[in-house]
């Protein structure tokens, strides 16, 4: 049974993952390699839990509980003895491959699992000797608001260490578990990433007005390039060209050159305060008049035709990860109505032969 949860990383994800288990009555230890992160982890976690409280989430007493059952340590060393440790580091395979080459002698009983996002699970435990014990346990962001978390499967997980980690998340931290095989992307980044691609094709038709469409036509909160603003154009290109690269390089998810080039200006979305959109205190002030100027020329589509070929590539990608083997139908549609907020999934919108509509 996992009481004791070790998180290693200090940043929004590993906070996130951290606050979220406390929550849920569990005895958090957090480690990270960077001083300052774990200095700043009791501040971040401090005005993350009194929002709660203000929002109404959480009394004062459960928030209070919670900060007092997450303890940063210094070492990793210190881990020793969790049930579970979820490795919630960035997006680089050689360091995670070393991170949990460490964490296989330093807790040699715990279930290891990795957040990573769009990194290969397997490549990742076979830098472990017991690799049975080793699984990907994929949160979304923010780890305590997003129902949903993906338990993917590498080939060489047990079948206890998967039960164990479902259970963990079903019943320990009232998530909705969906079980993915071990593949690029998983089911949310794959499947979600013509949403991203093809909107940047289909950037000419304006960014205002093909997000305005996605939400008035498609019942959706945000457009794509709202979207990436609020992801951070950065963060979703790293994810794109990660798996662009290891499903062999198809076509359908290349990347942009306009998304490249806002990130090279350092223009990535919300957090720089410019992206698609100009932000004025944090809210959006109009489409950013640098980004729509390096379209070019490029003959615009009406904004309902380009939210059509955005919406179709979702749901072809989706027909494929199925076909694949990544996912049954209905976990796919789960995935992508919990991940995304989306009214309903892809196989639904196609039994219904429309766009997704609220």
């Amino acid at each position: 049974m996992i009481q004791r949860v070790a998180v290693v990383g200090a940043g929004t994800m590993g906070a996130g993952i951290a606050q979220l288990c406390a929550q849920s009555g569990f005895a958090v230890k957090v480690h990270d390699a960077l001083p300052a992160s774990l200095e700043a982890l009791p501040k971040k976690l401090r005005a993350n839990l009194d929002a709660a409280v203000l929002k109404g989430k959480l009394t004062t007493q459960q928030a209070d509980r919670a900060y007092h059952s997450i303890s940063p340590v210094a070492t990793l060393e210190e881990l020793a003895g969790a049930d579970l440790v979820i490795e919630a580091a960035p997006e680089d395979l050689t360091l995670k491959r070393e991170l949990f080459a460490r964490l296989d002698t330093v807790c040699p009983d715990a279930i290891l699992a990795t957040n990573t996002s769009s990194l290969s699970v397997t490549a990742i435990s076979e830098a472990v000797r017991t690799p049975h014990r080793l699984l990907g346990l994929h949160f979304f962001n923010p780890p305590v608001a997003t129902k949903l978390v993906e338990v993917v499967r590498a080939p060489k997980t047990a079948d206890e260490v998967f039960r164990a980690v479902w259970e963990f998340s079903l019943m320990g931290l009232r998530k909705t578990p969906v079980d993915v095989k071990d593949t690029p992307g998983f089911i949310v980044n794959r499947v979600m990433r013509p949403y991203y691609v093809e909107g940047l094709r289909c950037a000419a038709a304006g960014f205002s007005k093909l997000d305005r469409v996605a939400r008035e036509q498609g019942g959706v909160p945000m457009g794509p390039f709202e979207l990436m603003d609020l992801i951070g154009l950065d963060v979703n290109l790293a994810i794109t060209k990660s798996i662009y690269e290891a499903c062999g390089r198809p076509e359908r998810f290349a990347p942009q050159p306009l998304q490249q080039k806002l990130v090279d200006l350092g223009q990535t979305g919300r957090k720089a305060g410019r992206g698609f959109y100009v932000y004025e205190a944090g809210k959006p002030a109009g489409e950013n008049p640098q980004a729509a100027a390096l379209l070019g020329e490029a003959a615009a589509l009406t904004p309902e035709a380009a939210w059509n070929r955005v919406i179709g590539a979702v749901l072809a990608e989706a027909e494929l990860a199925r076909a694949e083997g990544v996912a049954g139908r209905q976990d796919i549609d789960t995935a992508i109505k919990l991940a995304m907020n989306f009214p309903r999934g892809p196989f639904q919108w196609r039994a219904e032969s429309t766009s997704p509509r609220a």
